[in-house]
This record gives structure tokens, C-alpha cells and sequence, in this order.
């Protein structure tokens, strides 16, 4: 009975630590940010079409604000540029600030509304399921705190 009670204890474990590593670097089930619009020019606010993937609509929307976030960060959309030129420097440099901002949620006070767009449809061949939002994201006041936390610094 404790063997099976550790087991079961382990395995919990174990599929917990997996869900937070998902959240911090979503699966890439493939998808595509695309650019809206850009809301402010002064403020670097945009509005972005994302592809949230879950088994139900709360996972897709929690993945699709990862992805929007993560895009701020690392990748860019449009002509707006991110916020860290190498996705791999930055983890090298500032993972573990990086990995609880993620995990704590903070990401999320810098998206604004988020809206979907359509229904949660099958994605053929996998065990998830997709859907698009629309995410407002407000790139320039979550550069200013990365600023502020010493994690960026002007030229880098």
C-alpha cells in the first residue's frame, strides 16, 4: 500500500513539474502570431492573432497568452522588434527570473484584453485542440520593467 501510495506520489509529482514546464515554453504544435494592429506606437501596444492549444478552452486561452508574451520577449511581430535580441542569451542569463515570471503569472499584467476568436476545433493528428485570440500585448511597459528589474539594459 505505500509503495503504491509513493508510486502514485511520484507520478503526481512528476505531471505537475510537466504542466509548469509547459507553461514557461509551450509544446510548438505550429501556429503563427500575426500583427492586428498596432494599438500605440509611443507605448509599443499591439493587438496579435494567437493560436492557443488545450484539451479545453481555459488551456488553449493560458497557452496562447504564453505565446504572446513569448513573442514579445524573443521573437517580435511585424516591424515591432523583441525585446531580447537571442531567446538563448536571455535563458542563459536571467532563466530563473525569467522561469518564475512565467510561472507566477506576472506575464499577465502585460496583456491586455483577450478575446476569442473562434471555436475550439480539432488539430488533426495530435490530442490537443486550437483555437485563435486576439491579444492585446503591452510590449513597451514590459520592456520599462525588465528595465526596472535589472534584467535589460539599454543596447542589450
Amino acid at each position: 500500500m505505500r509503495r503504491n501510495l509513493s508510486l502514485f506520489f511520484i507520478l503526481f509529482c512528476a505531471s505537475c513539474l510537466a504542466a509548469v514546464a509547459q507553461k514557461v515554453k509551450p509544446v510548438d504544435y505550429g501556429g503563427s502570431i500575426n500583427l492586428i494592429e498596432v494599438v500605440d506606437v509611443r507605448n509599443t501596444i499591439v493587438k496579435v492573432r494567437v493560436m492557443g492549444y488545450g484539451k479545453k478552452e481555459a488551456q488553449a486561452q493560458q497557452d496562447a497568452e504564453v505565446r504572446a508574451a513569448r513573442m514579445a520577449l524573443y521573437a517580435g511581430v511585424g516591424d515591432i522588434r523583441p525585446i531580447f535580441p537571442s531567446e538563448g542569451q536571455a535563458e542563459a542569463r536571467h532563466g530563473a527570473f525569467l522561469d518564475e515570471f512565467f510561472e507566477s503569472g506576472r506575464y499577465k499584467d502585460y496583456l491586455g484584453s483577450v478575446t476569442p476568436v473562434g471555436g475550439l476545433t480539432k488539430q488533426k493528428g495530435l490530442k490537443v485542440k486550437k483555437m485563435p485570440f486576439d491579444i492585446t500585448v503591452r510590449i513597451g511597459a514590459l520592456e520599462r520593467y525588465l528595465r526596472t528589474s535589472g534584467v535589460k539594459k539599454l543596447g542589450y
